[in-house]
């Protein structure tokens, strides 16, 4: 567990408006699958990786902030509605490979344990355990690539799509 690592309040007010502004766009594609595997549920995703906010500037804030340096392989933002949950699975089975997403969905804060929608790992060499994030507003998590993971949707009462932006990295020694 001590690999997943949890950054609050990660983006400034202006590169939160930045992301805002980006997926706003219509550039947004149905389809997107956790694994494919019938099991799977198809989601909303948007690709970011010609997009230099995202490549450049916050690919640089990730490194600074975790203190490595990346090769960005995949960006994009996915978004989920209900109904709409993952399936557990890996993003990459290299080592040296890390997930980083940001959490861009804003809810009240009165509401938000209720609302569902968390990150759920299943950790390595602990069989049959599972640990959950709650994707906070402006909550980014780092995690190895090879982790099971899957992100749910908001539940049923959450008029609200939940929007998380992935990177997938490959540490560059």
């Amino acid at each position: 567990m001590e690999n997943i690592q949890i950054y609050n309040n990660f983006l400034s007010e202006e590169e939160l408006e930045q992301c805002k502004l980006t997926i706003s766009k219509s550039n947004w594609k149905y389809g997107q699958y956790s694994q494919e595997i019938n099991l799977s549920t198809p989601f909303w995703y948007m690709e970011l990786i010609n997009d230099e906010f995202f490549t450049i500037y916050l690919k640089h804030k990730i490194e600074t902030l975790m203190k490595k340096k990346f090769k960005v392989n995949r960006v994009y933002a996915n978004g989920q509605t209900f109904g709409q949950d993952g399936s557990f699975h890996q993003d990459d089975t290299n080592d040296k490979s890390t997930t980083f997403c940001i959490y861009v969905t804003p809810l009240p804060d009165d509401i938000f344990e209720q609302v569902g929608g968390h990150i759920w790992f299943k950790i390595p060499n602990m069989n049959n355990f599972s640990v959950c994030v709650e994707p906070l507003y402006n909550r980014a998590i780092s995690f190895p690539s090879h982790y099971f993971h899957k992100g749910n949707a908001f539940n049923r009462y959450v008029q609200n799509i939940r929007i998380c932006i992935a990177w997938k990295l490959e540490e560059i020694i």
